[in-house]
């Protein structure tokens, strides 16, 4: 059912296709999947070319370029200037039916990806392709413009709070690594603790085990608890409290408990810089461990804070030192016990784990509401393009769209 208002066109309408060349003097502009476009000497895998300024197409501001090898997966972004783009694009101006800035949400909502990949051409989706008189024939349900830009206004807000987000989530990474460096190697010293620290080797912390018995297959969301190799990887940072893996009971057997204050090494990974990565088990509840794990259970020193220390600059570029291999790499136990420690008294210990947990706290709860911001937004966007929920037009408030982006 087209909403009230609306109308059903095609792309081909309310988009004509810019071919004009390139001009010696403009920047070049890249397309990404998740930041639209970007300036291509921003990109970390720097593409080379030998074209000519002349080679390349023209993209003025409020065009939009899409790539076509990757249009299905939405690989599409707004020109916020003159620039130039790669002659493998596709640059698309706008008529006066459409809001460029509008167009720019409408294709990325889920609806518009799909009939992007619909009406792509290729054997394989490596060598999808959508040239511009396929994507004149896609079929687009549009508002009017004066709601396409009460649209944007509302969208526009969700992404200056998810970029304000983005920012402060920036400055509390950089200060949860800066207050890492100070406490962890004592440059800084928590106030009332002034006894030297003394140098100790891992291995005199507490004896070594191995995990064993556990497989990605024997996982599921009930049992007893228990950490996987992989998820000290990508589940945790430095500590875990609540695992969230889960294997049978009657597996739990043939598996490797774990207690409350040990602490869970990886012993193998594909980088050496990578390899001996630790996680401070500090659940309530006894728990199992899986292969490739190393164990080792601290007798009488802070894990909490060993698992901030043994993942510090200074300790990694020791784990390195100690890797052997090339494409899979390990470490063992006896090599992770020669590790070389500057330890505080515990209770300083206990105090500069608990000032790194707070800095970690901050910081995981900034990256919790950027997750729920983002979802919201999404949801928003999906009901605002596809007309389940209307805007007021005739809101008095000012136009955040106006002179932004010119034709």
């Amino acid at each position: 059912m087209v909403p009230e208002g609306w109308r059903t066109t095609k792309l081909g309408t309310v988009f004509k296709s810019r071919r004009e060349r390139g001009r010696t003097g403009l920047p070049t502009l890249s397309v990404t999947l998740n930041d639209g476009l970007v300036l291509r000497e921003s990109l970390e895998r720097k593409t080379d070319t030998n074209l000519s300024p002349e080679e390349h197409l023209l993209v003025r501001e409020g065009d939009i370029a899409y790539n076509m090898m990757r249009m299905w997966q939405g690989a599409s972004g707004l020109a916020r200037f003159d620039a130039m783009v790669s002659p493998a694009y596709v640059v698309l101006k706008s008529t006066e039916e459409i809001d460029p800035i509008f167009a720019s949400y409408f294709f990325k909502s889920a609806r518009m990806i799909h009939l992007f990949w619909a009406y792509s051409y290729g054997l394989t989706k490596d060598r999808l392709r959508l040239y511009f008189p396929d994507f004149e024939l896609i079929p687009a349900l549009l508002p009017p413009v004066a709601e396409q830009r009460r649209i944007t206004e509302i969208l526009m807000t969700w992404d200056r709070a998810i970029e304000k987000i983005d920012m402060l989530a920036r400055n509390s990474d950089r200060l949860k690594q800066t207050l890492a460096h100070e406490f962890l190697t004592g440059k800084q010293r928590v106030p009332g603790f002034t006894r030297p620290w003394k140098r100790k080797q891992l291995r005199s912390l507490g004896p070594f085990k191995k995990g064993k018995g556990l497989s990605r297959g024997d996982v599921g969301t009930e049992g007893a608890p228990c950490v996987l190799y992989g998820d000290l990887y990508t589940k945790y940072d430095s500590v875990v409290r609540a695992p969230t893996s889960f294997i049978p009971v009657e597996s739990a057997c043939e598996a490797q408990m774990i207690h409350k204050g040990d602490l869970l090494f990886t012993a193998s990974g594909e980088t050496a810089e990578e390899i001996g990565k630790c996680v401070a088990y500090l659940g309530e509840t006894d728990a199992y461990a899986g292969g490739d794990i190393l164990i080792q259970s601290p007798t009488s020193d802070d894990s909490e804070y060993l698992g901030y220390l043994l993942n510090h600059a200074s300790v990694v570029k020791q784990r390195k030192r100690f890797a052997q291999g090339h494409s899979i790499v390990h470490i063992s136990a006896n090599n992770l016990g020669a590790i070389v420690l500057d330890l505080p008294e515990n209770d300083e210990q206990r105090a500069i784990a608990a000032l790194l947990s707070k800095a970690n706290n901050a910081a995981r709860n900034l990256t919790r509401q950027r997750v729920q911001l983002v979802a919201g937004k999404e949801a928003l966007m999906q009901e605002l393009l596809s007309g389940k929920r209307r805007l007021n037009v005739a809101d008095p408030s000012p136009s955040l769209v106006g002179n932004q982006v010119g034709k």
